[in-house]
């Protein structure tokens, strides 16, 4: 008892070794992410009194308005800390999440997720997915701790943030109802958190539904559906990208053991939120396979689930955090698609390659070099800025796409 005590009192030491890795990071620019330009636009826009205009449906204005605020503050560094501030606490309630459910090694459960490269990148750079990710995983905790309306409050703010996380939140309170375990919670409790967090989730899509003229087309992507085929393809190449050659060789050697959690269905909700969640997202995935970094909700639900197999040993995880720490510096390339971001087909391309975290960074060094920002509100030089990150998506998809195509 005395020892598990003092682990848990040792536990705030692993958020501040994966804060000190980030840091340096953030002085890197706004990062690769192909909709920097728009999201700073979106939220500068509301800044300047000049309405509320969509970055990508469906909208995230919380995460839009407050990433252009942070950016008159204090530019891309601060917009890169909030980032960084949200991935903590994402690692901070996956920790409890993980303590509360029993596993006996939740620091380095932790520290898999943080080692993932492309969580990594999303630390550490202008996006909405950590701060999506911080806040639904911290509703979750706060919902294993019977705090029904803060979780609700929580849950609400992540789909302000990203609408998608909905699917989230929804595998959570679907997985407080499953299962036969004693603190399985009345259904007033999840009804409550369920209606706080629509409440307060469809408000935050209020500027969307008003921009769009007050109907819901803002609801609907204007990416076309090109097959199921070829979004298979980019679902498999993207899913290889996040897991890396390296950690998936190790991940391969014990998902026997890693998923022996399979076993405590019925008496873990932590293990049925990982395995419904997983399924949602990698569903969701395969209808749109756009970036490695929409895995994010995979990455942290496979590593709760390998933290609950009480098959796993701590030999193994520290193989595979070591394995993620390798596969950031060197990777592989999947294939090559016959038309570059409007693929029909493509071909098998394996070719040795940086990693993603250091492609990332290589990318974004290139990128200042090339000089302060155009601004993305002012319609002379928005094109400028729209351009300049789809060039610098251009380079990130390189770690995964042979050519850069």
């Amino acid at each position: 008892m005395i020892a598990a005590s003092a682990r848990r009192d040792r536990s705030w030491l692993v958020l501040v070794a994966c804060a000190a890795a980030y840091l340096p990071f953030t002085f890197l620019g706004y990062g690769t992410d192909i909709d920097v330009g728009n999201i700073l636009r979106a939220g500068g826009m509301v800044l300047e009194g000049d309405g509320y205009h969509m970055s990508r449906a469906p909208g995230a204005v919380l995460h839009e308005v407050g990433t252009a605020l942070l950016d008159r503050l204090g530019g891309s560094v601060l917009v890169n800390l909030a980032s960084t501030g949200f991935a903590l606490a994402a690692l901070w309630a996956v920790h409890e999440l993980a303590r509360r459910d029993g596993a006996r090694w939740p620091a380095w459960i932790v520290l898999l997720i943080a080692a993932n490269p492309w969580f990594w990148i999303a630390s550490t750079s202008l996006g909405d997915y950590t701060w999506a990710l911080g806040l639904v995983l911290t509703g979750a905790l706060q919902a294993s701790r019977d705090r029904r309306l803060l979780a609700g409050v929580l849950f609400g703010l992540s789909l302000g943030c990203r609408g998608s996380t909905a699917l989230i939140a929804a595998c959570w309170l679907l997985a407080e109802r499953l299962g036969a375990d004693a603190r399985r919670p009345s259904w007033r409790a999840t009804l409550t958190t369920a209606g706080v967090a629509t409440a307060i989730g469809a408000l935050c899509f209020v500027p969307s539904w008003w921009a769009a003229g007050r109907h819901l087309s803002f609801l609907s992507q204007s990416a076309p559906f090109t097959g199921w085929g070829v979004n298979a393809g980019r679902w498999a190449v993207k899913n290889a990208a996040v897991i890396g050659v390296p950690a998936g060789i190790v991940f391969l050697v014990g998902i026997r053991r890693g998923f022996g959690a399979l076993a405590r269905w019925h008496g873990s909700v932590a293990v049925r939120f990982a395995v419904l969640s997983t399924v949602a997202a990698e569903l969701l995935f395969l209808r749109f396979p756009f970036k490695p970094v929409h895995l994010l909700p995979v990455v942290v639900a496979v590593a709760l689930l390998v933290g609950a197999s009480p098959a796993v040993s701590q030999r193994w995880l520290v193989a595979l955090f070591v394995a993620q720490l390798v596969g950031g510096l060197v990777s592989t390339t999947i294939g090559q698609p016959d038309v570059p971001h409007a693929a029909t087909s493509g071909r098998i391309a394996i070719h040795v390659t940086e990693g993603p975290l250091l492609n990332d960074v290589r990318c974004r060094l290139e990128d200042r070099r090339a000089g302060p920002w155009p601004d993305p509100v002012d319609p002379v030089t928005v094109g400028d800025a729209h351009a300049r990150a789809a060039a610098n998506f251009d380079c990130q998809s390189e770690t995964w796409k042979a050519d850069g195509g």
